[in-house]
């Protein structure tokens, strides 16, 4: 029986070695080091454009108002969020005043959209109200902290850290 048990234990010496070799998701994929996050934005508007799957969901939304809601600092932050980088995003929101009417949204993949609650895709025409960063090189981009549909619902949006901390808005 030892001598068959040889070769299952060479086998799993060698898995075990090559764990440090094997592909892993790239960091930097659900990072933020691509958009600026001292200032964080707001915009409200109308979907145009939907791509529901992974790694991310991307939206494309017309941009119908910039100036933050009465009490928005004062929202609840939605389900899983991370309560000292929502807080600072909240304190943070601005409105946005770029010159693009469409913006492009990254988003959380299906899978991470279902555990912060949201277990559907987003549909054409549905209005958002969005806070996040700019894209660093693409101000057309904008990547959510957190979103909210029609009814209210908050999405949070964040899975790591920051590259930069959010500034408070004046």
């Amino acid at each position: 029986m030892m001598k068959s048990l040889r070769p299952l234990a060479l086998a799993a010496v060698v898995a075990v070695q090559a764990l440090p070799m094997a592909p892993l998701p790239a960091a930097a994929h659900h990072g933020w080091s691509s958009f600026e996050t001292t200032r964080a934005y707001y915009i409200q508007g109308t979907v145009t454009d939907v791509r529901w799957g992974n790694p991310h969901s991307e939206v494309t939304i017309t941009v119908d108002q910039t100036e933050l809601p009465d009490g928005f600092r004062e929202r609840p932050l939605p389900q899983g969020a991370n309560r000292s980088e929502g807080e600072a995003t909240m304190a943070s929101a601005r409105p946005y005043e770029g010159e693009h009417q469409e913006i492009h949204l990254t988003l959380a993949g299906p899978g991470w959209m279902s555990r912060w609650g949201l277990d559907r895709p987003i549909e054409m025409g549905e209005t958002l109200e969005v806070l996040g960063y700019l894209g660093a090189e693409d101000a057309h981009d904008l990547r959510p902290v957190m979103f909210w549909l029609e009814d209210g619902q908050g999405v949070w949006q964040q899975l790591t850290a920051f590259p930069s901390q959010p500034e408070p808005a004046n």
